[in-house]
């Protein structure tokens, strides 16, 4: 016995969500400022804790370079975000190299390195013990006014950090530099210089920021596209010129902006007037694109001066009704696209309209006005069938063939999210079997039915029982009681079973089918997809 209602089986579901593995920290070291003869301040900024907590953070330095956690160091809390550091306990004039680093469970890492060198002490007397002890003594006085001006004052290089490189272009970019330390003397000019070769100089290209110490930005231009440079900061004293941390970039490649490439899809629905066809934007050029549809003529390579007819703008696939056609006429179809550079068009497709046929047949296959306010023809039998009283073939839903076993196992459209099928020759059994503009009726169609017409039990010459269908103009069509087929077996013969095009979207093993009996029963109701039942072809 066939089943109208679904038994739902609610299932609880468990979501278990699932986390990356945790890695290492990622931290940035900030330069170094502040340098005297014995400190200097850094820090960083852990930006990411790798999924595991941070559990300590600081700056680690060394007169060697590549500087870890077994070298000095400074522990300055725990977490991501940016820190300070002292570094204390320097040696005067020695060079330094200096990382942040950032520890959590997976082990620790270290940002980038910054090289800088502690000031020199200048060496001094503080003054003649005799002439303190002597308060007036002029020659004490003398002295000391000696000693301090036979002080010498040693001025070392500039320490500057190079900064990253930001907003880059096909010609330009913006870079900059910290100088962290003037040496003990004015730095009077700074900024950056840039080569295609690594370790420019200020022999190469540059800019001039200004002087003194601190952060300066500078602007890049006058660069070629697609190129890769090197960039170092610089700051010149009068010791003479050094150089931040080398810091390379790759100019982008410049964008040239062309037609739209446009793809022309296959005209399909072909009636006597009237067809159907498309486009797919692939490619915008570089340029938005604005317009696109298709264009028709009688003659090869429309454009956009004959019939055309638009949809939409942008990229992807879209589709287009042609219209006001002649029948048995040949045309020439081809989609196209606009942008700002112009108008490009799909290769050609050509399709010729359906003659016009006698009056009450599409495609050699008969049909019956009913008058219904759609304007709906529907056949005057089933597929497969001679005559109106026969059943024809039996077809599993989403299927154009018929077969000798209807199963869950060898129904290809089973459990399969789909659209409804009107129209589709690639599941819809009347387009595949009749073609031109037949095709299965939805179930809305199959409800206009119900209600727009009046329905009766008659049985044929043969004794095959019908429903007798009268439209509202008076003119009718037979519809044979017919059952439904699962594996090779044959169910509730002595009942209508007909399928409609509209699938149930959530039940994907079910779709509508449409139901009557001898009495006075109709009524929609769905069924697997699997059971083989007949199909009465419908055209607009």
């Amino acid at each position: 016995m066939k089943k109208y209602f679904l038994f739902i089986a609610i299932i609880a579901s468990i979501l278990v969500s699932c986390k990356p593995d945790p890695e290492k920290p990622s931290v940035v070291t900030l330069p170094v400022t502040e340098i005297t003869e014995s400190t200097a301040v850094s820090g960083g900024n852990v930006t990411s804790d790798g999924g595991a907590e941070v559990t300590s953070r600081g700056v680690c330095w060394s007169i060697n370079q590549n500087p870890t956690t077994t070298d000095n160091k400074t522990v300055d809390g725990s977490g991501i975000g940016e820190f300070t550091s002292n570094i204390n306990e320097l040696s005067d004039s020695t060079t330094y190299y200096v990382r942040a680093y950032a520890t959590n469970s997976e082990g620790t890492s270290y940002g980038e390195e910054y090289i800088f060198t502690t000031l020199n002490i200048v060496d001094g007397d503080d003054g003649d013990d005799n002439g303190d002890d002597n308060e007036g003594d002029d020659n004490g006085d003398d002295n000391n006014d000696e000693d301090d001006d036979n002080e010498e004052v040693v001025v070392e290089l500039p320490v500057v950090a190079t900064l990253a490189i930001t907003e880059i272009t096909e010609t330009s970019a913006i870079a900059g530099g910290e100088i962290a330390s003037d040496g003990g003397a004015e730095v009077t000019a700074r900024g950056v210089c840039w080569s295609i070769n690594q370790n420019p100089t200020i022999e190469n290209d540059k800019t001039v920021d200004g002087s003194g110490v601190g952060s300066f930005t500078s602007n890049i231009t006058g660069l070629t596209q697609n190129t890769t440079y090197y960039v170092r900061a610089y700051a010149t004293n009068s010791e003479g010129t050094s150089y931040g941390e080398e810091v390379s970039f790759t100019t982008l490649e410049e964008v040239v902006i062309v037609a739209p490439t446009v793809v022309t899809l296959d005209v399909t629905e072909v009636a006597q007037t009237t067809a159907v066809s498309g486009g797919d934007v692939t490619s915008d050029g570089g340029s938005e694109v604005y317009s696109r549809g298709i264009c028709w003529g009688v003659n090869p390579n429309p454009t956009l001066d004959d019939d055309f007819t638009t949809n939409g703008d942008g990229l992807g696939e879209f589709t287009c009704n042609i219209v006001n056609l002649t029948p048995n006429t040949k045309y020439y179809v081809r989609a196209f696209a606009t942008n700002s550079v112009g108008t490009s068009f799909g290769e050609q497709v050509e399709f010729t309209t359906l003659e016009v046929e006698e009056d009450g047949t599409i495609n050699g296959y008969e049909y019956v006005d009913l008058g219904l306010p759609s304007g709906l023809k529907w056949a005057t039998h089933n597929i497969g069938a001679t005559s109106p009283s026969e059943k024809g073939d039996m077809f599993a839903w989403g299927e154009i063939s018929p077969k000798a076993q209807y199963t869950e196992a060898n129904c290809t459209s089973y459990g399969l999210n789909m659209q409804d099928i009107a129209g589709d020759p690639q599941y819809d059994a009347a387009r595949a079997n009749w073609g031109s503009t037949w095709k299965m009726p939805s179930k809305k169609d199959f409800e206009e039915l119900m209600n727009e017409c009046t329905w009766e039990w008659v049985v044929d010459v043969n004794g095959v029982g019908c429903k007798k269908v009268t439209g509202p103009n008076g003119n009718s069509i037979m519809l044979p009681i017919s059952g439904y087929v699962y594996e090779s077996s044959y169910y509730m013969q002595d009942f209508g079973y007909y399928w409609t095009s509209t699938p149930i979207s959530t039940y994907e093993q079910f779709s509508y089918d449409f139901f009557f009996d001898q009495e006075y029963n109709l009524s929609m109701g769905y069924d697997d997809r699997c059971y083989g039942q007949a199909i009465r072809p419908v055209s607009e």
